[in-house]
Formats: C-alpha cells, structure tokens, sequence
C-alpha cells in the first residue's frame, strides 16, 4: 500500500516538470524559427520618367492690366449738427428719404431765439429814434448857440464900466458856454450814432441767423442717410445729428502702387465691374503724392448712381504702361516657394530648377525679368510635383507654346 502512495505521489510531481519541460522546448523551437526565417530581399523599381509639356520662352508686345477691388462710396458726405443748443421739436424724416436742397430736415424748439430776434429789433428802434431826436435837437442847439453868441457880443459892445451890463455879459457867457457844452454832447451823440446802430444791427442779425439754426435744412440734394436723435433730445453744438449723402453719382475708391499710378492721368475712362456687370466710370481724383504709411496712390472713380448703393464691391480694370519684347511665360509654369519663383528649365531630358524674378501679368501670362533666356524649354503646367535633375519625357515639345 504505501508503494502504490509512494507512485501516486510521483507521478502527481512528475506531471508539472513534463509540462513545463515541454513549454521550454516549443519557445526554444519557435525562437528558432524566428531567428532563421528567410529574409525577403527588397527590389528596386525604376520609375519611369514623368511626361511633361513644354513651351518656349518667347517675346511679345503686351498691353498688361491691373483689376483692383474696392468700394463704393457716395460723391458727398456731411455728418450735420446744430449751431445753437436747444430741445429737438420736429423730426419730419426718416433714413432713405430723399430730400431737396433747403429743405426742413430737424427743428430745436425755438421760443427763447424768437424773444431774443424781438429784443433786439426793439433795441435797435429804439436807438434809431433817440438819433434822429439828437439830430433834430443839434439843429435846433446849433440856432441857439448862434443867438447867445449875439448876445453876448452886444452886451460886450455896451462897456465894461457899467456893473449892470458887467453882471448881464458874465450871464450871457454862462449861458453860452452852457449851450456849446450841450452842442458838444449832442454832436459826439450824432458822431457815434451809426457806430450805435451797427452794433445792435449785428445783435439782431445774430440773433436772427440762431433763430435759422434752430432749423437744420439740407445744403444740397441727397439722401438722408441717418439720424442720430429722438424727439426731445438735447443735441450738443459739436454731436452730429444727421448723416446726409449725395447718391447720384458714386466714387469707386482704390490705392494703387506707384507703377500703376504712373500709366493713369485725371478724366480718364475706365471699365468699372460691378457683379459681373461692366459699367463706364471716370477717373476723377489721383494722388500724385503717395500716402506717408501705405506708399499708395488713393484714387476715385466716378460712375453714375442709378441702380447702385453705397457700399456695394466693385472693382476697375486698370491699363498699365504698355511693354514691348517682353520675355514671357504662362501662368501655370510658375512655381512659388518660400516667398521665391521658380521655373522648371529643360535640358536633355533632365529638369533644372531655376529661380526668376517675375515682372507683371498679362492674362495668363506672365512677364520675366531675369532668370531666363529667349527660347530656353520649359515645363508648361503641373510643376508642383516635379524636383530638380529629375528625368522627363517630353510630350510634344513642336507644339509647345508660351499661350
């Protein structure tokens, strides 16, 4: 019995190291077979050469163009603002009407300007009646101090031994000097007198051009555009209270470069486009000057309203100075990379990657300054995905044109 335990208990011990001798022996095994697995030998395939088309450098008279893209903008435009400060009475108007030159566009309430505009006409009557009185009363001083001279040159004639007639000279000379004193007055007062009347003239006619601006009516014909106050509002004399604009002609904006400047002058026609749609503007302002930050030339383009709001894009087909035997290359062959242009140059079959400086562009050409040569091939289109020295096919180079 206790050789049967003593079996039973080996084999249970037994069992276990098989196992995991035979687990050591698979890993051993399979990092055998990986270790000596064949490995795959890499081929190399040798890519065909890409087919390319190729036009030649040619020259040619152009007539280059520039499109720039601004805004319209009305002829006119006034932000408008009392001249006196008061209380908003009357608002007639709202944004979009039209209006007529003169017409009522907002009213102050105007009450304390017309008690003013009275005031001063009464003032002004008033010194008119005590001049024509002070005139009226030299006349008649000018008698007098003509009568008291006689008198006193008679009394004088008298003698001077008699105390009567001494005591009558002494009284005589009073009264006379009296009545030159009053004379003295008056003339100074008839003197001065359009002195006094100019000056309240010009009280009056302040006050009457403040009661004026208590009204604000339009300085031309045009559109209101906006306002700015309520009924009730007290508009300060420096706010804007209404925007007035002059819609029936607009101006095209733009800046240009100095070049582009060069080849235009003032009444100039040009092509205006406006949704695709072509319309005939005149180039009625050019900044010969540039601007100090931009280095641009400003200018305007005139073009009539109808059927067009401020506001709206447009852009203007602008001719530049015309170019003779101008070395030129399509569009498509340029490549631009890293803020430099570069052209794919053919030669034997080989591509050279060759950097240009581009002049203008003419449709879909485009001018080369430097860079390349009369006749030199190269690769007309798709040039993002070649590299250089790379081997090409031609496809129909007899053909290739810089069109």
């Amino acid at each position: 019995m206790s050789s049967v335990l003593r079996m039973a208990l080996l084999a249970k011990i037994i069992k276990p190291l098989l196992f995991i001798l035979l687990l050591v022996i698979f890993i051993i095994i399979g990092w055998q077979l990986l270790v000596n697995r064949p490995v795959k030998q890499r081929e190399l395939k040798v890519l065909p050469p890409s087919r390319v088309e190729v036009v030649q450098v040619r020259s040619e008279d152009i007539q280059p163009f520039e499109r720039v893209s601004g805004r319209l903008q009305p002829v006119r435009k006034s932000a408008l603002s009392f001249e006196v400060v008061g209380i908003l009475a009357e608002r007639p108007l709202e944004a979009g009407q039209q209006v007529a030159a003169g017409e009522l566009l907002l009213r102050l309430e105007d009450g304390d300007y017309r008690d003013a505009l009275v005031e001063a006409e009464a003032r002004l009557a008033q010194e008119q009646a005590a001049l024509e009185r002070d005139r009226r009363l030299l006349e008649l001083m000018g008698r007098n101090v003509q009568l008291a001279r006689a008198e006193t040159d008679r009394l004088e004639r008298l003698g001077k031994d008699s105390l009567t007639s001494q005591s009558k000279l002494d009284e005589a000379r009073q009264r006379l000097l009296q009545l030159q004193s009053e004379q003295a007055r008056l003339g100074y007062s008839v003197a001065t007198g359009s002195q006094r009347l100019a000056v309240l003239a010009s009280d009056r006619d302040r006050a009457r051009r403040n009661l004026q601006r208590t009204r604000l009516t339009a300085p031309y014909d045009g559109r209101v555009n906006r306002i700015l106050v309520e009924l009730g509002d007290h508009p300060s004399t420096s706010a804007p209270v209404l925007e007035l604009i002059d819609d029936g002609a607009l101006d095209l904006y733009v800046e240009v470069s100095g070049t582009t400047a060069a080849a235009l002058e003032a009444g100039q026609r040009l092509e205006v486009f406006i949704d695709d749609r072509g319309l005939e503007g005149e180039l009625v302002s050019l900044q010969l000057d540039p601007d100090p930050d931009t280095f641009t030339h400003p200018l305007k383009i005139r073009l009539s309203g109808e059927g067009l709001l401020p506001g709206m894009p447009a852009s203007v087909r602008l001719p530049l100075a015309a170019r003779q035997d101008a070395l030129v290359v399509p569009l498509s062959a340029m490549l631009q990379e890293g803020g430099q242009s570069y052209v794919f140059v053919v030669k034997d079959n080989r591509l050279e990657r060759r950097p240009v400086v581009p002049g203008i562009r003419s449709g879909d050409l485009q001018v080369i300054q430097t860079g390349l040569s009369l006749n030199e091939s190269l690769v007309a289109r798709d040039v993002a995905v070649l590299s250089d020295e790379q081997e090409v096919l031609l496809i129909q180079p007899e053909h290739a044109s810089a069109r």
